[in-house]
């Protein structure tokens, strides 16, 4: 999977570059736009970016789950072996524990995650406080990433960026 960036000007030009998406076959659940103000977006009907995209809310709970994880299999582990309370802790209490200790880290992780922005639009936020508008497209296949390259280059004056190969919102 690639994810294409592209820096735009403007809000009509954003439109004129969706449009020109629409008619190349690509679907507006593979676009999102970034820009200081979303309800601006929604309200002309554009697909805006949410909280999963906008910030590492994915990535640090995912990690975090591991984490918690791995923790809670350690407890787990530690406790079956010296079984407090008198009683025999065996595999259910292990699984209990590495289910509780992956929520708890889950959740953890999401909390700091949601605070922080997206590490794939780091290079992009001073533009885009500037008042500028990144739009993201997600294709799947070498061939549909030069079509939205084509369109794009020549639908709307835009700031082409890099693209990110093999794009995962874990990683």
């Amino acid at each position: 999977m690639y994810r294409v960036y592209y820096l735009v000007r403007s809000l009509d030009q954003v439109k004129v570059a969706l449009n020109g998406l629409k008619r190349a076959g690509i679907g507006d659940n593979r676009t999102h736009v970034v820009t200081r103000d979303n309800g601006q977006l929604r309200a002309e009907g554009i697909h805006a970016t949410t909280p999963w995209e906008d910030t590492n809310l994915m990535t640090n709970g995912f990690y975090g789950a591991l984490v918690g994880g791995g923790l809670g299999l350690l407890v787990g582990w530690a406790l079956s072996g010296i079984d407090p309370w008198g009683v025999q802790i065996g595999f259910l209490g292990v699984v209990l524990c590495v289910l509780f200790f992956g929520a708890h880290g889950a959740w953890t992780g999401g909390m700091w995650g949601i605070s922080q922005n997206n590490r794939h639009l780091k290079p992009y936020l001073k533009d885009i406080r500037r008042g500028f508008y990144l739009l993201m497209v997600d294709v799947d296949s070498e061939p549909e990433r030069e079509r939205v390259h084509r369109v794009l280059d020549t639908s709307v004056r835009a700031e082409r960026r890099d693209d990110q190969r093999s794009f995962s919102p874990f990683f």
